[in-house]
């Protein structure tokens, strides 16, 4: 008996014109994160092979990888949502009815989106103290504040598509 077959899951399907421009431009925001990614494990490998032929890996290459690793991340994170990609435990809910279990996803949708809210605006507050002191990484003396950018165009993303399921959720319980 498969258990996930059982739980009905709405699935975010851009049938207006507003959630197929949010689902088009995550979708950029995740291809740009892959690319990201990609960069990061070439500087790994590049700085692997270095270090074991030359003797001389590439100079600040964890601190590539960290700043690459942090924007791949944040730009996963608004499709991964529209996608219902993020981690739930259903086993609590698995014998409640279709309405409930959508009602407690359209609260999480809520709730994630004022967390994800939040936080781009306290990045937005760190961005602007790490510009304004001028923080750089040790080796590099790369300015930390330019990472923050994409992050925290993510999470805005990340915003509005928490609130976006948030309502098609609820259009859903109420039949609308």
């Amino acid at each position: 008996m498969n258990f996930g077959k059982k739980i009905f899951k709405v699935k975010i399907r851009p049938n207006n014109k507003f959630g197929r421009i949010l689902h088009l431009i995550s979708r950029y925001f995740a291809i740009f994160g892959g690319f990201i990614l990609l960069s990061a494990a070439l500087i790994s490998i590049f700085s692997i092979f270095g270090r074991v032929v030359f003797s001389s890996p590439i100079l600040g290459d964890f601190e590539l990888v960290e700043i690459a690793c942090a924007v791949a991340i944040g730009s996963f994170l608004p499709l991964c949502h529209l996608k219902e990609g993020n981690v739930i435990v259903d086993f609590i809910t698995a014998k409640l009815s279709k309405n409930k279990i959508h009602l407690l996803d359209s609260i999480s949708s809520f709730i994630f989106g004022v967390v994800a809210f939040f936080f781009s605006s306290r990045m937005i507050l760190g961005a602007k103290d790490m510009y304004v002191y001028q923080e750089e990484t040790m080796l590099l003396a790369f300015p930390v504040w330019l990472p923050f950018l994409p992050v925290i165009a993510s999470f805005f993303l990340l915003t509005i598509c928490c609130f976006y399921t948030f309502i098609i959720k609820i259009n859903v319980i109420t039949g609308k």
